[in-house]
C-alpha cells in the first residue's frame, strides 16, 4: 500500500519508528556523549512520522487521490 501518495509503505514508516525508539534507548545509555543531541533526533523522527502519517490520514478521510 503506497501510504503518503509518492512511495513511501507501512515497512518504511515502522523502520522509522524503529529507528527513533532506537535513538531513544541510546539517549539513556550511561556514558553516552551525544545524549540530548540523540533525544532530539528520536523526538525529531517521530515528528516527522507523525505529520506524515496525519496527512495520510487527513487526504483518505477527504478522499483526495489517495
Amino acid at each position: 500500500m503506497n501510504v503518503f501518495g509518492f512511495g513511501l509503505d507501512r515497512r518504511l514508516i515502522g523502520a522509522l519508528v524503529a529507528v527513533a525508539t532506537l535513538m531513544f534507548l541510546v539517549a539513556v545509555t550511561p556514558g553516552f556523549r551525544y545524549r540530548r543531541a540523540a533525544r532530539r533526533a528520536a523526538i525529531a523522527t517521530y515528528a516527522l512520522v507523525f505529520a506524515g502519517v496525519a496527512a495520510w490520514a487527513t487526504l483518505w478521510f477527504f478522499g483526495v487521490g489517495v
